[in-house]
């Protein structure tokens, strides 16, 4: 979720606060780790141990519903709709099938990217959803990654006054 941007919205005297990730967000996640491991005592920096990027997963069910909006020819769906739907009866994830659509060539070039598409995100009712990615660079244990994915919590705010 965002800690660099908060929308207020108030209508009908009610509040409500909306927070996704961005660019900034994985600015202020990299000077959080940064300063942990300096007083931890480490010459290392965040950049050199974890690898920080924006999750776009929870944006991904928008952006196939969104997508046949676009001028595109029937081939073009037939593709779209073929890795969706696989005929060998397994299901892919939203994240396998943006996958392969980058993969075929489709994005970036017919559709846009899941950055592009969220950074233009316009809708009557919500804000888009994104939260923070650390994944580290070496060996970690399940447990150490739990705790590490837990930074996203301390920005999961969110809040409706009514």
């Amino acid at each position: 979720m965002k800690i660099q941007s908060i929308n207020d919205v108030i209508t009908n005297s009610s509040t409500e606060i909306y927070q996704e990730a961005t660019e900034y967000t994985i600015k202020a996640v990299k000077e959080i780790i940064n300063v942990i491991l300096k007083i931890g005592g480490s010459d290392k920096s965040c950049d050199d141990l974890f690898t920080v990027s924006i999750n776009y997963e929870n944006m991904l069910e928008d952006y196939f519903e969104s997508i046949y909006d676009y001028n595109i020819s029937e081939e073009q769906i037939k593709v779209i709709d073929e890795i969706r739907n696989r005929s060998d009866g397994h299901l892919i994830s939203d994240s396998e099938a943006y996958n392969e659509l980058v993969k075929a060539g489709l994005v970036g070039t017919v559709f846009p990217t899941i950055r592009e598409y969220v950074k233009n995100y316009d809708s009557d009712w919500r804000y888009p959803s994104t939260k923070v990615s650390i994944v580290p660079k070496g060996e970690a244990s399940p447990a150490d990654v739990a705790i590490l994915n837990k930074i996203n919590d301390l920005f999961n705010v969110e809040a409706c006054y009514n």
